[in-house]
């Protein structure tokens, strides 16, 4: 496997997503490529970063609340009063709720798709509702 190839898996190495075969391939790899394990320990570096910022804690109403914010700011002022757009505003919210209660919805194992394994009260998963992804 080459290294751009190792470098493009390392995050979901450092976070147990891959597996095992995969694993102990970039596992030896990186015991014998110098700048492999250079991006590795940068990479350990800034999850240590990150992991030393506080933790912000964020109500489960968060997403549907940017969603339907979102909408109503780019919705043309004559929606904003009308039956279709005050039914889209109380809809979302439920649709947003039952959505994350299908059974689909759970995280599959692997690498994640980064258009589609947002967790529910982040940012990225109201951006990419509200984009249609």
């Amino acid at each position: 496997m080459d290294h751009d190839k190792i470098r493009a898996r390392l995050s979901a190495y450092k976070d147990g997503e891959l597996n095992e075969g995969l694993r102990d391939q970039i596992s030896r790899h990186l015991q014998m490529c110098d700048a492999c394990g250079g991006e590795m320990r940068e990479l350990d570096r800034i999850d240590s970063l990150v992991r030393g910022l506080p933790e912000i804690g964020v109500q489960e109403t968060f997403s549907s609340a940017i969603i339907a914010k979102a909408l109503a700011a780019k919705a043309p002022r004559r929606w904003k009063s009308s039956l279709p757009r005050r039914i889209l505003d109380r809809f979302l919210p439920l649709a947003d709720s039952v959505f994350e209660l299908l059974a689909g919805y759970e995280p599959r194992e692997g690498s994640l798709d980064e258009f589609g394994d947002s967790p529910p009260l982040s940012l990225s998963h109201a951006y990419f509702q509200l984009i249609g992804h």
